[in-house]
């Protein structure tokens, strides 16, 4: 099995991913025990427990703050996760670090909300990240980028959007805004052909519905990123059936709410 630091900086080099390993992205960084580990999903805590665990990347989501700060939160508005409510593009970081940041059945952490640079910084060179662009943060796209290349973490972090997503975000690359990764949610060959010859992505989406068998359409489609040298994530569910299916159709990442029991099986199968 190779280490943790190996697939990673497989992946940073651009070249391809080993044929026998499957990487596994815990779904807001994992939180099956969050309270006995003391960390909540999404926090600056879970990422030390999401790089002992194993797990090859932190799935997130960024937001922005009304005074202009990016931040780690969910939800559209704070109820579920913070002791606070409202959306967060309403506070300041300021009013964002009064609050505490809850367990998923509701009782009060210790923990902050994270900003962005705080939770990469937790994980540099540990982890991987993939982050959702959350509602209104592409149109300031330059300013992300530009602090995700400041932290020195372009081959570290993966920004997952849809394919109208993608189109805007590439108007900004074509306007002068530094480039970074994205993994973009196809459905095709064809937007696969369309979405690597745009952007020469390492990482793409095709997602398999829950208790759903391939169809002859994403089959294709994997195969076809494959054959371009992308990794191919779908999100996983529990079911030992599709994952094989999955991994023998050319799937390397799974995007999963269940990271722990995702690993035992690859390592199990020899998928690590």
């Amino acid at each position: 099995m190779k280490s943790i630091l190996t697939t990673f900086c497989v992946l940073s080099i651009s070249a391809p991913l080993a044929a026998d390993t499957v990487l596994v992205a815990a779904h807001r960084g994992g939180y099956s025990n969050e309270i006995a580990d003391k960390a909540p999903e999404n926090s600056v805590a879970n990422v030390a427990v999401a790089v002992a665990k194993g797990f090859d990347l932190f799935e997130t989501d960024i937001q922005r703050t009304k005074d202009g700060v990016f931040v780690v939160v969910h939800d559209d508005t704070l109820q579920r996760e913070t002791t606070g409510q409202g959306a967060v593009s309403d506070l300041t970081l300021s009013d964002l670090k009064a609050l505490q940041k809850r367990f998923r059945d509701g009782s009060v952490s210790e923990e902050k909300v994270a900003t962005l640079e705080e939770l990469l910084l937790a994980g540099k060179r540990k982890i991987k990240f993939k982050a959702d662009v959350k509602t209104g943060i592409i149109e300031h796209m330059d300013e992300l980028s530009k602090f995700i290349h400041g932290l020195g973490m372009t081959d570290d972090l993966y920004l997952r959007c849809s394919k109208k997503e993608a189109t805007a975000i590439e108007k900004h690359f074509q306007n002068g805004t530094p480039k970074v990764e994205l993994m973009v949610k196809v459905d095709t060959a064809d937007e696969v052909k369309d979405i690597a010859k745009r952007f020469s992505p390492k990482t793409i989406q095709i997602d398999v519905e829950k208790d759903t068998a391939l169809s002859p359409e994403q089959r294709e489609a994997i195969t076809t990123a494959v054959g371009l040298g992308i990794i191919v994530e779908t999100h996983s569910y529990s079911d030992p059936a599709q994952w094989k299916e999955l991994v023998t159709a050319g799937v390397r990442m799974f995007h999963t709410t269940q990271p722990e029991e995702t690993l035992v099986w690859l390592k199990e199968q020899g998928w690590r």
